[in-house]
């Protein structure tokens, strides 16, 4: 870029009032939601994900108690 088309950009509004007459505590609200809005370009750090406790854990089909669940190494089998 130029530095006209920058001094330009620059110059350019953020927000125009069409009609109406606002406070400046109006326009700072909107501008602040329009800001929030945009959202930033860092990525949001979440950490590790842990699973402990999810839902879907309880959907799980039960295992049964039987006799082969726990070996009993003691008999050999």
């Amino acid at each position: 870029m130029t530095e006209q088309a920058e001094a330009m950009e620059a110059a350019k509004p953020f927000l125009t009032v069409v009609k109406g007459n606002p406070s400046d505590a109006e326009i700072a609200a909107l501008v602040g939601v329009f800001a929030s809005a945009g959202g930033s370009d860092a990525p949001a750090d979440t950490g590790p994900r842990n699973l402990w406790g999810t839902p879907s854990d309880r959907l799980r089909a039960a295992t049964g108690l039987g006799p082969s669940v726990f070996p009993n190494l003691a008999f050999g089998y």
